[in-house]
């Protein structure tokens, strides 16, 4: 192929702006990337380091030792970390760090990696955006959108108030937004290309990368708006055709790309959902999944960081505006912009939704929405609000970069007028503050001093729209482009400002050594094993990271049965049925609740979020305990309720006793006589050495999993929970070994499903390829509205 130089022109023209993309991202995070100490940077420690960066380095450190990280031991006495969706050790990202750390020699994952992971996503966002708003475009006779009317909405929602603030400290949510612009866009084609089996292909793919990487409240907003976006563009391509027609093409279309899609994302999505139904996630009550914006928030839209720490819906005062004049100009063209109007729609209703109870809109989604009941902080919405809001943006710059008829410079005008006006009240307003700040009392003043800031980026983005609007009025023959880069500039001058350091803080150490974990001393013998009980002592899997088995963790998300046992089984009993030996607390003394002193040690003491804190060794007998034993009574009961009443009994014996609920009376095993010890224990396996004198049961210091097996002499037994959370086996008597083995089968399931989906897709792909080549064809509908019709 001879390239010629309208060629190369055409081709450097195109890649331009993603080269001005991967700047701005560079300057965006410079601070960040920079080398020097003086001038660098990091994100906010927080639930960035002691959720994420902390699972990181869990799994890193099982991927080092030649495991897969489906089960870690040191969380909630045995978590089942792969099921965990916020884990996402199944996102192709995240493998490819950790295989890449492993070639390079890490001895852990380190915080500049997870840095590097959060930034290039932001950077996907915005450029995933930019493809949304050049390749799919709008339905009218040009379908793409100018190279820097794109440019806006890229900025806009890669580097607005969603995508740079909270959602950057919570990996998984900004992991899962940045697919959806690349989500939207795979559904576009789907709806509208005649030939669109490779575009239900890639909807699945980015559907997987979207559901691996770890938020399923972000897809579930994500498949709501996209379901909404498919059915407007699919009758949108086709509106000449029958109803009957549409609908059958529709679940044609849509069906098969959601197998794919969910076939191919099985191997995350069998254990999560297994996991998540029996969570404390399994339904929420309407007080907890209705949490959501205040309705004073609304002020977000403009106003930075007084109402709120973060900003997540502010896309900035320009990018607004131009999100003002899209709508404008559909209203007065009807037909012409109609995707601005399938926009206008998502946004206000995902606005409506963010609100959660404290607007009606929510209890239709509770009560009807699938999902709803299973989620909580609905002010996540907020990521449709900044998509939505973006993408008019886009379409505003658009419609101005294209000639204007006298009616619209008119309207140009009017528009320049009121926003000079509301620039002119808003700095009368900013005088007004600066005033009552020099008046005011020295608290007041940094308050004041705070919100004044905040108000003179709303002065200078309206004042300077005003400018840039009225210059587009009387442009003349000046070229629009460079009217176009002034206003780029603009928005980028808004969102940078307010949104550049809103997630970050100066350079510190995410895991500092905490006096209150360095007396811990391992007491385990060869063999054995122990927990610390950290009751508000240390942060978020602390003993975790340091090394230490921990009786809780981090996670927002828990097995229900474990939760309960936490908060129901008094806490002598809790103590010595996991195994605590050190506890990290609050509190003065070991005295609990139920006024039993648990014997203890004072090890350390210091402060920990302001309060003084105490590291205590637990010196509860016997002191020989290692991780197992064979009850002598076993009692069967109807009810947890029962159950926890029979283990608050003053004279219950946690290892004298055990309780077994929701089992026939006929069923339950009998105790016995006999003797237990564990010999041996990494993640997910553990061994055993019992003696037994009749048949009984064999009761393990760890949480219950329906996925832990036992082999007894050769033989493959079922486990059963044991004190509503323990891992239990019946076994006959006799002196032998007993093996505990932690056996995924929700993943391997879901692996072959995946697997068998992959081949499936490929080969369905290879013969559309081939009939294709044999029939020709358009690959657009021939009635849709999506052709080019030149570029702009």
């Amino acid at each position: 192929m001879i390239i010629t130089a309208h060629r190369v022109r055409r081709r450097l023209e195109a890649a331009a702006p993603l080269v001005v993309l991967a700047l701005l991202w560079a300057l965006f995070f410079w601070r960040i990337l920079t080398p020097a100490p003086a001038d660098r940077l990091t994100f906010q420690q927080g639930d960035f380091t002691l959720q994420f960066l902390a699972y990181r380095q869990l799994a890193y450190r099982q991927f080092a030792a030649g495991r897969f990280p489906v089960i870690e031991e040191c969380l909630y006495s045995g978590y089942p970390f792969q099921a965990d969706p916020q884990s996402q050790v199944l996102y192709p990202p995240v493998l490819a760090a950790m295989l890449i750390g492993r070639a390079l020699g890490w001895t852990e994952y380190p915080l500049r990696a997870l840095e590097w992971e959060v930034m290039l996503h932001v950077l996907l966002a915005a450029v995933g955006m930019y493809g949304f708003l050049r390749i799919a475009g709008n339905p009218s006779g040009k379908p793409r959108l100018h190279r820097l009317a794109a440019l806006v909405g890229a900025v806009a929602y890669g580097f607005g108030g969603f995508m740079t603030g909270y959602a950057m400290l919570q990996t998984a949510i900004l992991q899962t937004a940045a697919w959806l612009p690349m989500i939207l866009l795979a559904l576009r084609w789907l709806a509208t290309r005649q030939r669109w089996l490779p575009a239900a292909a890639l909807l699945a793919v980015l559907v997987f990368m979207a559901f691996t990487a770890g938020h399923p409240q972000t897809l579930l907003f994500i498949a709501y708006t996209g379901a909404a976006a498919f059915v407007f563009w699919l009758w949108q391509a086709r509106r000449s055709e029958r109803c009957q027609t549409l609908l059958t093409q529709g679940l044609a279309r849509g069906g098969i790309a959601a197998l794919f899609a969910v076939g191919l994302s099985a191997a995350q999505l069998i254990p999560t959902l297994s996991f998540m139904l029996a969570s404390t996630r399994a339904s929420l009550t309407f007080e907890q999944a209705g949490r959501g914006f205040a309705l004073h928030d609304i002020a977000l839209l403009a106003l930075t960081g007084v109402t709120n720490v973060w900003q997540p819906i502010y896309v900035g005062i320009a990018a607004l505006a131009l999100a003002g004049i899209a709508i404008t100009v559909a209203a007065r063209a009807p037909g012409k912009r109609s995707d601005v109007w399938l926009w206008v729609a998502v946004g206000l209703g995902a606005l409506v939704l963010g609100f959660g109870m404290n607007a009606f809109g929510f209890d239709v989604a509770y009560l009807l929405a699938p999902g709803y009941r299973q989620f909580q902080a609905q002010e996540r919405h907020a990521v449709i609000v900044a998509f939505a809001l973006s993408a008019l943006a886009a379409y505003g710059a658009d419609a101005l970069l294209r000639p204007l008829r006298p009616r619209a410079r008119l309207g140009l005008w009017r528009a320049t007028r009121g926003l000079g006006l509301w620039g002119a009240i808003a700095f009368s307003g900013l005088i007004a503050l600066l005033i009552a700040q020099r008046l005011a009392g020295e608290p007041t003043q940094a308050t004041l001093s705070t919100v004044a800031d905040k108000f003179a980026l709303i002065v200078l983005g309206l004042l300077g729209t005003a400018a840039l609007f009225a210059w587009r009025a009387r442009l003349g023959a000046m070229p629009r482009r460079l009217w176009g880069a002034v206003l780029l500039g603009l928005v980028i001058f808004d969102v940078f400002s307010a949104n550049r350091y809103t997630a970050t803080q100066p350079m510190a150490d995410p895991f500092p050594p905490h006096p209150l974990i360095a007396p811990i001393k391992p007491t385990q013998r060869p063999n054995g094993y122990s927990r610390v009980y950290n009751h508000f002592g240390l942060p978020l899997n602390g003993a975790c990271i340091a090394g230490l088995n921990e009786v809780g963790g981090g996670s927002p998300i828990v097995l229900r049965a474990y939760k309960a046992f936490l908060d129901n089984a008094p806490e002598e009993v809790m103590v010595k049925l996991l195994n605590a030996r050190h506890a990290v607390t609050w509190r003065g003394a070991m005295e609990t609740p139920e006024g039993v002193m648990i014997p203890w040690f004072l090890l350390a003491r210091d402060t920990f979020e302001g309060k003084e804190a105490s590291t205590y060794r637990l010196d509860w007998e016997p002191q020989t305990f290692n991780g197992a034993w064979i009850p002598r009574r076993i009692t069967g009961a109807p009810s947890e309720a029962a159950m926890y009443a029979r283990m608050r009994a003053p004279d219950f014996d946690p290892f004298g006793e055990a309780v077994i609920v929701h089992m026939p009376e006929d069923r339950v095993p009998r105790g016995a006589n006999g003797s237990a010890a564990v010999e041996g224990k990494s993640p997910g396996y553990i061994k055993v050495a019992v003696n037994a004198d009749a048949p009984t049961l064999l009761v393990v210091s760890q949480a219950y999993h329906w996925n832990w097996v036992a082999l007894i002499n050769g033989r493959e037994a079922p486990t059963i929970a044991v004190n509503g959370a323990l891992l239990g086996a019946p076994i006959p008597a006799g002196a032998f070994s007993v093996e505990f083995s932690y056996r995924p089968l929700d993943l391997y399931i879901g692996t072959a499903i995946s697997a068998t989906t992959a081949v499936v897709m490929a080969l369905s792909l290879a013969i559309h390829r081939l009939s294709g080549r044999q029939t020709g064809g358009a690959t657009r509908l021939s009635g849709g509205r999506d052709g080019v019709n030149g570029e702009r």
